[in-house]
């Protein structure tokens, strides 16, 4: 496994990034998207590096980039704020990371894996490209208005925070393509229940994996890092080709698809004779 930084080319300038190889063969590549806040390859959020590593040495390329304001992407950004302004700034710095990545790694799946904001990031990449993203995995993810970052500011008149309208859609078009993880802990207040309710019925399944008794959106010890990097490497192993699982996940989505035609075809049927 080779770890080497690279500077991303894009029109408000360079972002930095870290790219973990494998000394054997390529079977994926995935973009891995911490959570906001310092530092980003060290510290308390040096798990990340971790995990990437331990991908690589599963035949995963991952790249991970700094956002910006943060790291080598530290001139990026500078005057700006608002949690809008910099979740708008952060996914167009994105989507010109991710054509860079992909001309890199041609031939493989491209994976999306992220946390708390960066798994926002990561649902809004895969709904604006779900034929392009081979999965996603989720964890702690930020399902409501980055306008309105605190929840009171986002409860509705029940005093209920609602799930933006944006990721439901994003959501949509995801399941519509393929299955979705998300990893939440007990205590997380993910709005997961409530996206599950927007979204049904889908086409794939959304898998949601809760760990009891904690709450993972800081990932601030070393146990939640651990447990959260052991289940986020199982889930990607999974569905890596050459796997066993992988098969029987492939197969599962060509009789997914027929039951969802049949479906539309029933519908248009009874239209018909409405």
């Amino acid at each position: 496994m080779t770890d080497h930084a690279v500077l991303i080319p894009t029109p408000k300038g360079p972002v930095g990034g870290i790219v973990s190889e494998p000394d054997g063969e390529r079977r994926a590549a995935l973009l891995l998207l911490a959570g906001y806040g310092r530092p980003a390859r060290s510290g308390v959020n040096g798990f990340w590096t971790r995990t990437a590593r331990q991908l690589a040495a599963r035949g995963v390329v991952v790249l991970r980039v700094d956002y910006s304001r943060e790291g080598e992407t530290l001139p990026i950004g500078e005057g700006g704020s608002g949690q809008r302004w910099k979740r708008d700034l952060d996914l167009s710095l994105l989507h010109c990371v991710v054509p860079w990545f992909r001309a890199r790694v041609t031939g493989m799946p491209l994976l999306l894996a992220g946390a708390c904001s960066g798994a926002r990031l990561s649902i809004e990449l895969a709904g604006g490209d779900p034929a392009g993203v081979a999965g996603t995995f989720l964890v702690a993810p930020y399902l409501r208005s980055p306008a309105e970052p605190g929840k009171e500011g986002n409860a509705s008149q029940e005093g209920i925070a609602p799930v933006d309208p944006q990721v439901v859609e994003c959501f949509r078009a995801i399941l519509a393509r393929r299955p979705s993880w998300i990893l939440v802990g007990e205590c997380d207040d993910a709005d997961v229940d409530r996206l599950r309710a927007e979204v049904e019925p889908t086409v794939h399944e959304l898998a949601v994996e809760v760990v009891p008794g904690v709450a993972l959106h800081l990932l601030d010890h070393p146990r939640l890092q651990d447990e959260t990097a052991v289940r986020l490497i199982a889930r990607v192993e999974r569905c890596l080709p050459g796997s066993s699982r992988h098969a029987n996940w492939r197969t599962r989505e060509f009789f997914n698809r027929v039951f969802a035609g049949k479906k539309q075809i029933q519908a248009w049927i009874s239209f018909r004779n409405s």
